[in-house]
This record gives C-alpha cells, structure tokens and sequence, in this order.
C-alpha cells in the first residue's frame, strides 16, 4: 500500500521559517545577555606552534604577563592580554635566543591583544562558542583580527580559549633561518591561549 504525504502549504513553511528565525534570533540575545562577574587573572599561558624544515617542530611557552576585562556581560566585554617576548621558552637555549632575535625583543618587548568586541556564536553544554575581535600588535605592527575562541563562565570563575594562525610576515618578522637557509622556520605559526580568570 503506497502512502501519500500530502505537501506542506507555503503559508505553513513560512510559519515555520518564522519560528526557526525567532528562535536563533532568542538563543543570540540570551548568549548576549550572558553575564560576566569581574575577576583577576589566576593563571594565564599562550602555545606557539612553530613548524621548521629538518629539525622537528618544535613549541615556544609563554606565561601571559597580564590580561583584564571589564563589561557587565559577553555583549559588553572589552579587554587586554599582554605577554613578554624575552618570556619566550623553548626548552632549548640557544633556540630561545634565536627566536628573540627574530623577533627583536629588545626593540619591541611586548605582544598585545585588545579586545574590543566578543561575537557569540553558539553554546556546546555551558560552554560558549564566541568570536574574539580586536587588535593583534606584535613586533611593533598593529592589525586587526577576528579569532575563535571559547568562554567557560562558571560562578567565580571564566575560563578562555583560543587557537588561531598568524603569519609572522605580516608583522614584519623574517622567520629564522640557519645553516646556509637549509634550516628554516616556517612563517605560518598557530598560538594556543588559555586564561583563567577567578578569584585568587
């Protein structure tokens, strides 16, 4: 026996895409409306990921120096992470020298992110999938940049987490070379954040 499904009226897919729209349009707001409690910086560590041809790849730690916000919720939240090039470790001496030179640390000691916008893009649990906006300065230069991140808020505490690429070249950085350029640091390298933000 063959069953006939009747087809769906235009007015009543336009019901429904109605519903649809209002319901992401609510879920936004709420996400936005998401509040935010005003606390220091516990612990805060920042993952570059650099690439090199004939030697292993290899990571680069740094402790963040500093990062604060302020704003009452995720609509409203404006901020700053800084950290110190010379604070740069690679588990290798003579590598940590080379990188600081690269990046000419004692002209330009200071990596900065001012964030001037926070972008919710969904929830996964209490977790919030945002898009961090703001100005990336790194060896003098200045650009601005959209990332995507998380937000953990939790009572008494927020927890951040980014992961994005930069391209060293662009922040007129000549990534190191050695041994004739038969050693060579690739220019992409992708930075891990994590900040954790509570109180002490």
């Amino acid at each position: 026996m063959t069953q006939v499904i009747a087809p769906v009226s235009a007015p009543t897919l336009r019901a429904l895409a109605a519903i649809l729209v209002t319901a992401a349009l609510t879920q936004v707001a709420d996400l936005r409306a998401q509040a935010v409690s005003q606390l220091p910086l516990r612990r805060g560590e920042i993952e570059v990921e650099i690439r090199a041809t004939r030697v292993n790849d290899f990571e680069a730690r740094v402790p963040v120096l500093r990062a604060t916000f302020t704003g009452s919720d995720i609509n409203t939240v404006t901020g700053r992470v800084e950290v110190r090039v010379a604070d740069m470790r690679t588990g290798i001496g003579l590598r940590d020298r080379h990188l600081r030179g690269a990046m000419e640390a004692d002209s330009f000691p200071t990596i900065r992110f001012d964030l001037v916008g926070v972008i919710p893009e969904g929830r996964r649990g209490d977790t919030l999938v945002v898009a961090f906006q703001g100005q990336l300065t790194i060896h003098g230069l200045t650009k601005a940049i959209r990332v995507p991140g998380t937000v953990l808020i939790r009572p008494n505490e927020i927890q951040v987490r980014s992961r994005f690429t930069v391209d060293m070249r662009e922040y007129g950085i000549r990534p190191p070379s050695r041994f004739l350029g038969t050693v060579q640091v690739q220019p992409d390298v992708a930075i891990n954040v994590r900040l954790e933000f509570a109180q002490q």
